[in-house]
């Protein structure tokens, strides 16, 4: 009986369930169209019986706002034979934004193969090829703050022969008559430190900003801020130059109270303007446009297109020196909210693929409104990166100058050069691959750091290897004084002596035995700390000079939680040490584990004995013992 009343009340809730399932999707769907993602993810999350549509919208939603972890997640959740290839874009873009470029070009290849355009295949394949260009380009490009900075906001920078132009946000509150206001930088030998009102008298009750000149200097066009019905808008106006002071004339002829028109830029001769506006036509959001002068007149906007537009926004066109046209966008794959990204035009009049030139142009918050200063060979931007979102800030770019350092390998008996050395550079503390196991053919060669990294105290670690001989590892200070390296080699047959050997202590426990170094570890860590690493680097490295010493490695704990708990993290500390090892390339038979849990507590500290935290940890450490 009780189990035909459960079945009743299955079916009296089932229509139920339908209809709210129902009801979450349709309010999705709604708001979908309206472009109003974060509500249509809440919406469709409602639906407690998923399908592969309802995942792919979500994912859609994430994939716009920009949120890739998460479109990434519920792409994924959504079986591999339900894929479409719409869904294999995606990923692969995702994959390009987080530097998986395998990963993106197998995506894009499987998308052509389920009947993708091919056209936007070989736009991604082309987007990956040249975003490894663009980011290895970058590696030299050295990024700081100009002297004179924004207070606060600051609605796009525009570069003249005398300083910058840019915006900032004045002390009226939002909903006042004044909020932002022009200033000039003034460019002295490409330092900029001292500001003055620019066009203070323009409109003194208005928000502008976002301005551009034209080339004699005598047009000025800015975006002006205005509400109506409420919502704020903007569009283009022109001012000109009269007796040394700028005044307003009317907004230019394609603006209207429909829609926003906005961050207009010209090109270098005058007769070109490109420009954002959401009127109606678009892909969605602000979209980038262009005019042209005709008869001392704006032709009707031309939209740029689907493969520099999106469903979001592009805003802050800029052509620069290099003919490229770079913009501002959250719509593209990038790193954060809105990314610079650059395209320029192929040779039948169509526009290359667009590229996101990466770090250090771009961060997880905003840069935009990009100039470059050809005469030197540098580059302005602004972005909120500093402050969190909080505040802008305006950078240059430059290529910063290298210095040579030269490495010279000899015979350490001998003291003759050595042909056919390989070496390899890491910087150490941030793990970055400098040169990659590169062959040296007369024993010598050399690599370059940044200026600016010298006397400094930064390591980086120099591997030599030959074929016969011991390899070594030479830890290098950048140093002014000392540009050249000489890096000796001992024949594996010599007996060196070994610079570690002051480090290995004999101990009684287990049995007689010689410790190499301990490292010590906290309980919730899922890897070793760079520091922890390096002692097991110099191990290794012990290692290979005596290969004939065993290697026993092992875990312990503190005493507090429980014992079995315990015993398991020294025991899975123990292993992750000997993968470590292995990897590195010790036998895995030359390695015994041993977990010791709370067995042997150093210092008197359990449970109940009111130690520190610090004493608790001198508990849980990993013991690294040679076996004679």
């Amino acid at each position: 009986m009780i189990y035909k009343i459960k079945l009743l009340v299955l079916f009296l809730m089932l229509p139920a369930a339908l209809f709210s399932q129902s009801k979450f999707e349709k309010k999705g769907d709604k708001a979908l169209l309206k472009g109003d993602y974060p509500e249509a993810i809440i919406q469709f999350k409602n639906i407690k019986n998923k399908n592969a549509e309802v995942n792919r919208k979500i994912a859609e939603c994430y994939f716009v706002l920009g949120n890739y972890d998460q479109s990434e997640n519920f792409y994924n959740s959504i079986q591999e034979k339900e894929k479409n290839s719409a869904d294999l874009l995606h990923l692969s873009q995702i994959n390009l934004a987080n530097d998986n470029f395998t990963a993106a070009v197998l995506l894009a290849e499987r998308a052509g193969e389920l009947g993708a355009d091919p056209n936007e295949v070989q736009i991604r394949l082309d987007a990956v090829r040249k975003f490894t260009e663009v980011r290895k380009a970058n590696q030299d490009l050295k990024i700081t703050k100009i002297k004179v900075q924004p207070q606060g906001k600051c609605l796009g920078i525009f570069l003249l022969p005398e300083g910058i132009v840019y915006s900032e946000a004045g002390a009226g509150k939002i909903g006042s008559d004044k909020n932002y206001k022009l200033l000039l930088a003034a460019d002295e030998n490409s330092e900029y430190n001292e500001t003055k009102s620019f066009a203070g008298k323009l409109e003194p009750k208005t928000d502008i900003g976002a301005i551009c000149i034209s080339p004699d200097g005598n047009t000025l066009y800015y975006t002006r801020w205005y509400i109506r019905k409420g919502k704020q808008q903007m569009e283009i106006a022109i001012a000109e130059k009269k007796n040394g002071e700028w005044r307003s004339k009317e907004s230019l002829a394609f603006c209207s109270r429909k829609y926003s028109c906005c961050y207009p830029f010209l090109s270098p001769d005058g007769k070109t303007m490109y420009f954002s506006s959401d009127m109606k036509g678009g892909y969605g959001g602000m979209d980038l446009y262009v005019s042209k002068q005709d008869g001392g007149k704006w032709t009707e906007p031309q939209n740029l297109g689907k493969s520099i537009n999106t469903a979001q926004n592009e805003i802050y066109p800029r052509v620069l020196s290099n003919n490229q046209l770079w913009f501002s966008s959250d719509g593209h794959a990038g790193y954060g909210e809105l990314d610079l990204f650059f395209t320029s035009r192929n040779e039948d009049g169509s526009w290359a693929p667009v590229i996101n030139p990466g770090e250090p142009y771009n961060s997880a918050f905003s840069e935009y409104s990009i100039q470059d200063i050809p005469e030197t060979g540098m580059q302005l931007f602004v972005s909120d990166r500093e402050d969190r979102g909080l505040r802008d800030r305006i950078y240059e770019l430059k290529k910063e100058d290298k210095k040579c350092v030269q490495i010279f390998v000899k015979d350490a008996h001998s003291n003759d050069i050595i042909k056919n050395v390989k070496f390899a550079v890491l910087k150490a503390l941030e793990n970055k691959v400098v040169v990659a196991d590169k062959g040296m053919i007369e024993g010598e060669t050399s690599f370059d750091i940044p200026e600016s990294e010298l006397d400094r105290g930064i390591l980086y670690e120099i591997t030599v290897q030959k074929s016969g001989y011991i390899d070594r590892v030479i830890e290098y200070y950048p140093s002014s004084q000392n540009m050249n390296i000489e890096v000796s080699l001992s024949r594996i047959s010599e007996k060196p002596k070994f610079a570690f050997v002051s480090e290995l202590e004999p101990i009684a426990y287990p049995k007689k035995k010689i410790t190499f170094k301990n490292i010590y570890f906290d309980k919730n860590e899922d890897d070793f700390s760079d520091e922890a690493k390096k002692i097991l680097d110099r191990l290794y490295r012990f290692w290979k000079e005596f290969p004939e010493l065993g290697i026993k490695i092992n875990g312990h704990s503190d005493s507090k939680g429980l014992a079995q708990m315990n015993l398991d993290i020294s025991l899975q500390k123990a292993e992750k040490a000997k993968t470590y090892l292995v990897k590195q390339g010790v036998e895995a038979s030359d390695i015994e584990v041993g977990a010791w849990g709370e067995e042997f507590i150093l210092n008197g500290c359990f449970d109940d004995s009111g130690c520190s935290e610090n004493e608790h940890h001198e508990n849980r450490r990993i013991e690294l013992i040679f076996v004679l």
